[in-house]
This record gives structure tokens, sequence and C-alpha cells, in this order.
């Protein structure tokens, strides 16, 4: 029996996926690449089992129509899950920051439009929990009747409350990650194997949710979605001891500081005696104090500089502060920068800065520029966050206290009544012979000329059309 073609099924994801990379920018395009697929070849040799009756395969003998109408169908279906801007006159496709999360994750179009509808800049933890088991991805994971009662108990163990019902499949979902999460022991093997396939979609689901809320510019679900990645990645949950995600320390030591209840940014205040009296194991002060000072964390020095009474310029100077164990974080170690309003509420700018191990010791500068809006805020907030290490974040506040803004409505220079300077001005016979056309400047030139001639400063000049600029 010949083998036949599925791809309809999963076309909308890869039209979208081609669209991204910029090899597909119109319906031609696409009708075009359809033609190179498997399912082009199934649908010559087989054509009644796709839908083409023989009068259609006798008049459109190369099926240009019938891939037209599922290109076309495609198209539509992605544009009202808005993955793409889709032109139905002119055929032209145009991909969108939504579509791009979704090609890069994996995503398919209908979890990516219920993550669209379903996502609010309010969320908790609990709620993310909630839309990540909404995912299609999970929709054929069933609740087996054997299963209920360890369901039940897993339940009472998990620290995220679940408000749906045991039976229903997205609680069930919600469960085995927060199991995940816990390091809890399964014993149903079918359990099991569904904790597997939850767990391994996990972390592309979570980071595409992650990035829906960045590019919306969601401060505070932003930052709860990537700890939220950070928690699966590194199986342990955020209230937990930072020192868990470094591999090799003995539990009891873990579980002893965990006691303590001491927090994290004293840590690095305390020298290895003193370590070691806290976690009442005194031979383990100086392994506990290296850990600390393996730990990611860095320095921010922030100079602001105005440009306009609307724009703001950030010289952000970042400084390592850890000792950089390359067996530990690999050659490069990435950060979020996160410029947020005065009420953490709103991100006005985000970038990833990636830390190589070879210039771990150096200072870094970068610049970027935010909007300042109307009543001037007293301040914002500048944080770098980790990628990958609960903890390991640094925020300072931007302070507007003393920031000096260039005047509301600057009045224009005023054009002076000066002698029309002549071309000779110039004192340079190539100069003079390409000015052979005019025997003076204008005055607006004659008024710039020795600015902009004699000296090196720095000029702006706005002018109207025809004015000699």
């Amino acid at each position: 029996l010949p083998i036949e073609s599925q791809f309809i099924t999963r076309l909308a994801d890869n039209l979208n996926a081609e669209i991204v990379l910029g090899t597909i920018r119109s319906r031609e395009e696409a009708v075009h690449w359809l033609g190179y697929t498997y399912l082009y070849v199934r649908m010559l040799r087989n054509p009644a089992l796709y839908g083409i009756t023989p009068d259609e395969s006798a008049e459109d003998s190369f099926l240009e129509q019938k891939r037209t109408d599922l290109i076309h169908s495609a198209a539509l279906l992605l544009d009202k899950c808005n993955l793409v801007k889709y032109d139905k006159k002119t055929g032209k496709f145009q991909g969108t920051e939504l579509g791009r999360i979704a090609s890069h994750y994996y995503i398919s179009h209908g979890t990516t439009a219920k993550f669209n509808q379903y996502l609010k800049p309010s969320f908790g933890l609990i709620d993310l929990f909630r839309v990540f088991a909404l995912a299609d991805e999970f929709k054929l994971i069933p609740v087996r009747e054997e299963e209920k009662l360890e369901l039940a108990k897993i339940l009472e163990r998990v620290p995220i409350p679940v408000k749906e019902a045991i039976e229903e499949p997205t609680a069930k979902v919600n469960v085995l990650l927060q199991a995940y999460i816990s390091q809890l022991k399964l014993d149903g093997f079918a359990l099991m194997s569904d904790m597997v396939y939850v767990t391994q979609s996990a972390g592309r689901i979570l980071r595409a949710i992650f990035e829906m809320c960045l590019k919306r510019g969601w401060a505070q679900v932003a930052r709860r979605a990537l700890d939220l990645c950070k928690m699966v990645d590194k199986r342990m949950w955020f209230s937990m001891n930072p020192l868990r995600q470094f591999r090799g320390v003995p539990g009891d030591l873990i579980a002893r500081l965990e006691r303590k209840d001491f927090p994290w940014e004293r840590y690095y205040d305390l020298n290895p005696q003193e370590l070691g009296e806290l976690a009442g194991m005194s031979k383990a002060g100086n392994q506990i104090h290296k850990l600390v000072h393996q730990f990611p964390k860095l320095e921010l020095q922030v100079q602001v500089l105005p440009i306009t009474r609307s724009l703001l310029r950030i010289e952000l100077t970042i400084t390592p502060d850890f000792i950089y164990d390359e067996n530990m974080l690999g050659p490069a170690e990435a950060f979020w920068i996160l410029v947020e309003d005065v009420d953490g509420e709103i991100i006005l700018f985000h970038d990833v800065f990636i830390l190589k191990r070879r210039y771990a010791e150096d200072e870094h500068v970068v610049t970027c520029t935010v909007p300042l809006y109307e009543p001037i805020p007293p301040n914002y907030f500048i944080s770098v966050v980790s990628d990958r290490w609960l903890h390991s974040e640094t925020r300072i506040p931007i302070s507007f206290k003393h920031l000096i803004l260039p005047e509301k409505y600057p009045p224009h220079t005023e054009l002076l009544d000066l002698q029309p300077l002549p071309a000779s001005a110039l004192r340079n016979k190539e100069y003079e012979h390409l000015y052979s056309d005019i025997r003076h400047f204008n005055p607006i030139q004659t008024q710039a000329f020795n600015t902009l001639y004699t000296t090196d400063e720095n000029v702006f000049i706005g002018a109207p059309t025809g004015s000699g600029k």
C-alpha cells in the first residue's frame, strides 16, 4: 500500500515557518512551494483521496487551483490567529511577532491563538500553569480511571493550587508539570510516560509564553513566566535555596540552609567560617563560600542623557562580580536587560546580553534609548536577569530627580541680516569650482558657513525644502 501524505493537517504551521524564514512572501510563491512537497506527488497519483474530482483533474493537470485553495485556506487560518497578515486581493503575506514566536518554538497555530487570547498582564503563577495546560499539544492526554487516585494524592502534595477537577485533562497536565518540578516519584507507568511527554514540551511552550509577555511589555507576568521556565529547567521551586542549582551539593547541606530561612543577598556578606556556622557544618564553610561566589552576579552603573523631552539615552555599565567557572556555566551566559516604568508594570526596553567566558572580568557598556512621558516620573527601574539561574538578578532605580530636560518649545535660530558670502570665501580653487554656478551663498548658508567649514563641532540644521541644505 502506498504511504499517503498527512501534510494538510500541518500545512498552516509549515506555511507560517516559511513566511517567518522569508522564503515565501505571496500566495503565488506558496503555491509554487507546495508543488515541491510529497503531498503534491500523492495528489497527482491519487486525486480522489484528496477530494479532487476526475473533471477537476482533467481540466487542471498540475492541480494549480487545488494548491491555491489549500494555501488560501491555510493563510486565512493564520490570519485569523494573528500569526500572519494576509492581503486577500494581492495575495501578499507579512509575518507578525506572534508568528515568529510560534515558528521559533514549534508551537501550533491553535496553541498560539489560545495563549494570545487568554494571557493577561495581571497573571500570577496559578494562571500561568492553567494557560500552559490549555496547549493543543496536550489535548490527546486522557485521564484514565486507574490514575485518578494517584493524581488526587499528588494534587495534595504540589504547592500551586489547581482549580479544575481531577477528571479534567488540563488538571492532569498541570499536576504532572508541578510533580516534575517537585521531583515527586510516580507509581503508574502510564502516568510516568505522560509526565515525560508533558515535560519534553514544557521548556519550549513556557519560553513561547515568556516571549509573548515580553513583546507585549508586561513586566510582572514576563518575570513570572521566565521564573517558571527556570523552575522547570532546574526542577526546583523559586522558594528553594539557590545553591540547589549547582550539581553535586549534598542534600543534607541544602536542607540545613533552607531551614535557616536566611536571605540569599546576605550570603555574600559572610566569610567561610560564618557560612559554615550558618549551615551547622563548619567543614562545609569553604565549599559554600566558593559556590556563593561562583553564582552569576552582576554590578550595574547607569548614566542617563536626555536626547529630547520625550527620549532618554541610557548607558549601562555591567561588571561581572563572580568567579566564572566554565565547567558550571559553559562558554557563555545569557542575561535579559529590562527597563521598566516607575510602577514596574510596563517594559519600555528589553534586550539580551551575552557574557562570554573570555570577557568575564571586563566591564561591558550597553546603550539603549527609552521613551519619557509627561508628567516626568520620579524614576525608572533597570534589571539584568539571568536567563538560566533562579535568583540571579540585579535591579537598580534610575532617578530623574536631577534630570535637566531640553526646553519644551525651543525657539528657532534667528536668521541674521548678513552680507551674503561669495563662493571665493572657500579659499580653495577646487572647492570653488564645485560652486561655479553660484556667486554668493544664500542667507542660511552664509550664517552656517563659519561653523560648518572652519570648525569640527556637531551641527544640526533643520530648514525647509529649497533653502540650500
